[in-house]
């Protein structure tokens, strides 16, 4: 499994990058542009986000389950039902924008040529969310790392030609390039799991519970993935200023890369619990999760806690600038993330069995509270009320996603003390560094705390160390030799 989960990271963080470079290259031209941009881009990625993951977990999901109870031609017969679906949405949607273009223009306050530039994203970033998770399905992880570096490179030549002519209609271009490169070559790669031919037949009985997924599915999607574009598209509504949405979409993407691991995790995680639930092994995948838990809260607690100690550090080098607003803005973001990351094994675990609508409707209530704090805190507070609203949606779906895993699989990940003093560590060093500004002082803080994190979780991290580099140096050869990538879990 750690070999799996090193190659989804390093795909992960090559489309990471792309986003992370572009905001932090073009707010330092110009702020207000950038925030439509962003406002734009989220408005395009929302709404496939309603319909294109639920999609495509439904692939990752399905596509294992049928083939761990040995029905590979299912797995085929539904990944290219859920193409077609993909096909109608984003036609529909598409339809839908150009018909009332002019009244999306005016609501989001943005010139109509960046939305026009960037329509095109509706259709692209629909089939890019659907392909880039059906890889997983087909357990073809390798391949899915070598279409994603190859569209980002095509995203950096882009943008580059761009930065260099100074032109505003090419910056928007990197986006569609690297879609339309990504998804041509995903359709190569799985082009033999097409079968629209008799396409319902053996499955009908099944697909009940794939509707029943699917649409709880849709839910988690909006409110997961969709809140971290909802909350740049209230900021810059509400606010009436781009320039403040430009500020929280840059921490939001500068801060995204943290969920390497975690996605990295349950992109795996997903294809082996359903496997092992669709062979009625249900305890094996509870365990799955079991053992990642404390893999994944100590990578994530070493990267909070550097965050905490360097934020000012951190937010000067994102965004060229750091008042006291924006430092406290950033620090509320990063835990809200921290803590929605670190119940990625128990959401997943719930996702992959039969209790997804758990998951789904607490994270719709959650979303209800964020979006009521949206409205109330945003024009009073700004930057600080946006980031106020993202951390009560984050931590109350993470809060449920323990507590329901525990109560209905029991799933016992535990946490020792050492575990408990690192995080009690975090918050001390954190207050100190709050109170000075000092980068000499705020450095030995951080230096502090990785001997401190070091001494207090030696053990579990010398271990996990070791498995990971077996694994690896095991898995690596098998998983970069041939285009059939078929390794077992």
């Amino acid at each position: 499994m750690f070999g799996k989960v090193m190659l989804t990271g390093l795909a992960l963080a090559a489309f990471g990058l792309t986003r992370f470079i572009f905001n932090i290259l073009v707010i330092r031209q110009s702020a207000t542009f950038l925030g439509e941009i962003n406002q734009v881009l989220s408005l395009f990625m929302f709404v496939p986000l309603i319909y294109a993951p639920p999609l495509g977990q439904l692939i990752s999901k399905f596509a294992s389950e049928f083939i761990g109870s040995n029905e590979p031609q299912k797995s085929r017969q539904i990944f290219s039902l859920s193409f077609l679906l993909v096909v109608v949405a984003s036609a529909v949607c598409t339809v839908l924008v150009l018909v009332f273009f002019s009244q999306l223009s005016g609501s989001l306050q943005v010139r109509p040529a960046t939305l026009c530039g960037l329509a095109p994203m509706l259709v692209l970033y629909s089939f890019y969310i659907f392909l880039r998770t059906s890889y997983y399905g087909f357990d073809r992880i390798s391949l899915y790392l070598r279409n994603e570096i190859i569209a980002s490179i095509v995203f950096f030549v882009v943008l580059g030609v761009a930065l260099a002519k100074r032109s505003e209609w090419l910056v928007v271009m990197p986006f569609a390039a690297h879609s339309v490169v990504f998804v041509a070559l995903a359709i190569y790669h799985l082009r033999d799991q097409f079968r629209f031919r008799a396409m319902f037949a053996g499955i009908a009985a099944d697909l009940r519970r794939c509707a029943h997924f699917l649409i709880h599915t849709m839910i988690i999607s909006v409110t997961g993935p969709g809140a971290f574009h909802l909350g740049i598209i209230l900021t810059g509504r509400l606010t009436g200023n781009p320039e403040i949405a430009a500020y929280l979409s840059v921490f939001l993407y500068s801060l995204q890369p943290l969920n390497l691991l975690p996605i990295s995790v349950a992109s795996v995680m997903i294809p082996t619990i359903s496997q092992h639930y669709g062979a009625g092994r249900t305890r094996e995948g509870v365990e799955v999760a079991e053992r990642s838990f404390l893999a994944v809260f100590l990578a994530m607690t070493a990267i909070w806690g550097g965050g905490v100690v360097l934020g000012r550090e951190a937010v000067r080098a994102i965004s060229g600038t750091a008042t006291g607003e924006m430092v406290v803005a950033f620090e509320v973001i990063l835990f809200a993330i921290y803590l929605y990351m670190i119940s990625t094994p128990p959401s997943v675990l719930l996702n992959s069995t039969k209790h997804v609508a758990v998951i789904a409707w607490s994270g719709l209530a959650a979303t209800a509270v964020g979006v009521g704090v949206w409205f109330a805190a945003i024009p009073a507070y700004g930057l600080i009320g946006a980031a106020a609203g993202y951390a009560v949606l984050q931590v109350g779906k993470a809060a449920w996603a323990f507590l329901a895993a525990r109560r209905i699989l029991q799933w016992r990940a535990q946490l020792g003390w050492a575990a408990l003093f690192t995080v009690l560590l975090i918050a001390a060093l954190g207050s100190v560094s709050l109170v000075t500004g000092s980068l000499w002082a705020h450095v030995g803080i951080a230096v502090l705390f990785v001997g401190l994190f070091l001494a207090l979780n030696a053990r579990s991290v010398l271990d996990y160390s070791k498995r990971f580099l077996a694994e690896v140096r095991a898995f690596a050869p098998v998983s970069l030799a041939g285009p059939s990538d078929s390794e077992g879990c």
